[in-house]
This record gives structure tokens, C-alpha cells and sequence, in this order.
């Protein structure tokens, strides 16, 4: 073990050569350039889809949902009257005259 003589002489090298340390000068407009270069940086990064936000990707998915279940209400409420959907598509043929006579495909 170290005696308390050897101990105190390392304690007094240690503090000899903390004041052996000169002030370091720095250009005082570093501190300013540091923090113009981290805010660009955090600039730089706030670019990419910053208008999606949560609650706008709350809202078009609850857009979708309500237009994905109406759209299957509406198919399966429509199947069960198929049964005047022929007549509906001879009536709007009638309507837009597509029903032709003639064979020529420039009528």
C-alpha cells in the first residue's frame, strides 16, 4: 500500500499541473457560428412531410374508413335490387342512342 507521504505528493503533482494549464483563446464569434450551424442543421430536418401531422393522418384515415364502409353498404344494399338493372342499361343506351342497326363501326 501507498503511505499517506506518497499519496499527498501525487495530490500536489496533480494540482501543480492543473495550474500549468493555459486559458485557451477562442475567436468570440465561435459560440455564434456553433449555434447558426445547429440551427441550419435542425432546419434541415424539419423539411420532410412536416405538414402530415397526427391529427392530419388521423383525419384521412377516418376519411378512408368512412368512404371504404359506405362503399361496401352501398354494394351490398345495391345487389339485392339487381333486379331492374337491365332495364336501367336498355334506357340509357336508348338515351345516348348506342343502339344501333347498322353494321358500320363510323355511325
Amino acid at each position: 500500500m501507498k503511505s499517506k507521504k506518497d499519496i499527498n505528493q501525487q495530490v500536489d503533482d496533480t494540482f501543480k499541473s492543473l495550474d500549468n494549464i493555459k486559458k485557451v483563446e477562442v475567436n468570440h464569434f465561435f459560440k455564434h457560428k456553433v449555434l447558426q450551424k445547429i440551427q441550419a442543421e435542425k432546419d434541415e430536418k424539419q423539411v420532410v412531410f412536416s405538414w402530415f401531422t397526427p391529427q392530419l393522418q388521423l383525419a384521412t384515415l377516418s376519411i378512408v374508413l368512412l368512404l371504404n364502409i359506405s362503399t361496401i353498404f352501398y354494394a351490398f344494399n345495391n345487389s339485392t335490387q339487381s333486379s331492374g338493372s337491365t332495364s336501367d342499361i336498355k334506357t340509357f343506351a336508348q338515351e345516348y342512342s348506342l343502339q344501333s342497326d347498322s353494321s358500320s363501326i363510323l355511325n
